[in-house]
């Protein structure tokens, strides 16, 4: 298997930083981990400091960016990993379900080396679109729906789970697709575009990028969306999954 962020994952932990906002949302649910598994772990974000934690991330790009206060990391990937039943109290996984290649392997396996909890973040394909993949890239809301796991899915495949949803701040400090709902002129940004993988399956963004450069400098942009400035953050659909085994 190749792995996505080899190809698109140069200079990710640039515009990809933890939010301690979301990094606490998330950590409710991890107090008392004896251990924690981070899978898909990229360059180290949302990992708490406090526990016995051990990363596994398939992309060497990701793993070249992790810092050297990181949790120690092993090359490998979410379908097949390296460890023996039920090594760990915890796992978890930021926003990187979507990325896997065969889900149901990735799932069996996590339910494999956990004893106690798995603890995710993904993003509910069945949430309505916010202004930028309804109005300017369509295609990345249609590209979402068809490669993050439904929340039935997730019931199917652990039976029990919660779901939690994760409200976005609207100074949100990570660079995930929807983090800049507030500030619109980022997404002109390639920098921060490049920290947002969906972007990379689009074949041309120029033309969505021209009306929202073209909506921003008239003025249209905030006419009809100004009024989300007003609130400190968001629900667009982002989810935190927790699963007792």
């Amino acid at each position: 298997m190749e792995a996505t962020y080899d190809k698109i994952g140069k200079g990710y932990s640039v515009g990809r930083r933890e939010d301690p906002r979301i990094a606490s949302e998330i950590y409710q649910f991890l107090i008392g981990a004896e251990s924690v598994l981070n899978i898909g772990a990229g360059a180290g974000s949302y990992e708490p400091l406090d526990l016995n934690v051990l990363a596994v991330e398939p992309s060497q790009e990701m793993i070249k960016q992790r810092s050297k206060d990181a949790a120690p990391v092993k090359q490998a990937f979410a379908e097949s990993l390296p460890f023996e039943d039920g090594l760990f109290s915890h796992s978890m996984t930021v926003l990187s379900i979507h990325h896997w290649t065969n889900r149901e392997a990735g799932f069996n396996e996590i339910k494999r080396v956990t004893k106690n909890r798995f603890v995710a973040v993904t993003w509910d394909p069945s949430s309505e679109p916010f202004w930028l993949t309804e109005a300017y890239f369509p295609e990345i809301h249609a590209i979402d729906k068809s490669i993050f796991p439904s929340l039935d899915e997730l019931v199917t495949n652990f039976p029990g789970v919660k779901f939690y949803p994760l409200e976005i701040p609207a100074d949100c400090t990570d660079g995930f697709t929807a983090a800049h709902w507030a500030r619109p002129h980022a997404y002109l940004d390639p920098l921060v575009r490049s920290g947002m993988s969906t972007f990379s399956k689009i074949h041309d963004i120029e033309p969505g990028l021209k009306r929202l450069s073209s909506d921003l400098e008239c003025g249209l942009w905030d006419r009809k969306y100004g009024h989300l400035r007003c609130y400190d953050k968001l629900n667009v659909g982002y989810t935190i999954v927790v699963w007792d085994a």
